[in-house]
């Protein structure tokens, strides 16, 4: 049996299969006549014999050769169709491929006219340019010889008017000589004053604070006080129960028993009250004076904070010729958490007298951002922080 490699072959390869099979029913024909032939031929100058022979069928084959024709007609008007369809396909592409050249050509010559029109615009545009590059050059020209004639008339006007101004100019600066001098010794005893007055309040805020300390010792020594007294009282109590109920046994055992019983209770509870009281006084004391120390170190952590930031500034602050090492202004600034200056929030709360001190020291604290500061709830002393700066 053929296998299916061999089917595939005969199937695309029919008009093999056709001329194969009647070179084989040709074949098998000539040895069946020539065989004949060949025996007569030899046996003519023999006797004749009978010879027995098979006869084929001229019809069988007729039909299998005709058969065989209409499969190679079939198979011819189908090859031909597909031939059609090729030719049909390729003409399609053939069209296709023509209409895609002349976009491509139509596409490239409107790339070409696009390009002849920017180039035009382009040679326009330069001539333009030209031209105008031209007229101002003129114009510059014409300005520039303007321009020197006026200044050669003005240099003429203001050397006649310079010697008059020295003159004055000089007259001034002996009246601004007297004024800076009085301006100077104002500025030190005004510095002198606020120097007083920060002295004056620094005492005065550590008076303060002492006495507050102070005040709450004594608090604490009072509650003490108050303990101490109650707990004696409820010794006193306990004592004149107990005499109480001794005399009440006298008189009824059960009575006494029973209020031995309540006496002892309430002794062990006035007892407990008493060392919860004890504790809530010693707790106390112990949290006034950590909250004390806290205070103490916070009111130092704080100066340090202080002291690194006035060196801050200091460091970026620049003084300006003629300057007075004298002066001093009150600043204010709102940070942020992690020191950076808030934009627009520095302002000078009290003035030196003199501006250009004043603008000095705003621009310094802007250039020192971010400031030393420290963190968390220590930091909510320094979000308005004021700054009294001097040199």
């Amino acid at each position: 049996m053929p296998s299916p490699e061999m089917w595939e072959l005969l199937h695309r390869n029919p008009r093999s299969l056709g001329a194969a099979l009647l070179l084989h029913l040709v074949l098998a024909a000539l040895l069946l006549v020539g065989a004949d032939w060949m025996i007569r031929t030899q046996d003519l100058h023999k006797k004749p014999r009978i010879v027995q022979a098979r006869i084929i069928n001229p019809e069988a084959v007729e039909a299998e050769v005709g058969r065989l024709q209409r499969a190679e007609q079939k198979r011819q008007a189908e090859k031909k169709k597909a031939e059609q369809e090729r030719e049909q396909l390729q003409a399609r592409k053939d069209e296709e491929q023509a209409r895609l050249q002349a976009l491509e050509e139509q596409r490239r010559a409107q790339e070409a006219e696009q390009k002849r029109a920017q180039e035009q615009k382009r040679k326009r545009e330069e001539a333009e340019r030209l031209a105008e590059q031209n007229r101002l050059a003129e114009d510059a020209a014409r300005r520039k010889a303007e321009e020197e004639a006026r200044r050669k008339a003005e240099s003429q006007r203001l050397a006649a008017e310079q010697a008059k101004r020295q003159a004055e100019a000089e007259r001034r600066a002996e009246a601004q000589a007297r004024k800076r001098a009085e301006a100077k010794r104002k500025a030190a005893e005004k510095a002198k004053l606020q120097a007083e007055a920060e002295r004056k309040a620094e005492a005065q805020r550590r008076a303060e604070a002492k006495q507050k300390a102070a005040a709450k010792a004594q608090r604490q020594a009072e509650a003490k006080r108050r303990a101490e007294e109650q707990a004696r009282q409820e010794a006193e109590a306990k004592r004149k129960a107990a005499e109480a109920a001794r005399r009440e046994a006298q008189a009824k055992q059960a009575a006494e028993e029973k209020a031995q019983r309540q006496a002892e209770a309430e002794a062990r509870r006035r007892e407990e009250a008493r060392k919860q009281a004890a504790a809530a006084a010693q707790q106390s004391r112990e949290e006034d004076l950590l909250a004390a120390l806290d205070a103490e170190q916070d009111a130092s952590e704080l100066d340090s904070y202080v002291a690194a930031i006035h060196e801050r500034i200091r460091q970026v602050w620049v003084r300006q010729p003629g300057m007075s090492s004298n002066l001093s202004c009150l600043v204010e600034a709102r940070l942020i958490p992690g020191g950076d200056v808030t934009p627009g929030s520095v302002h000078v709360i009290r003035s030196s007298g003199n501006p250009a001190f004043d603008r000095s020291v705003v621009a310094a604290v802007y250039k020192a951002s971010p400031l030393p500061v420290p963190d968390g709830r220590l930091f909510e002393q320094f979000r308005n922080l004021g700054l009294n700066f001097k040199p």
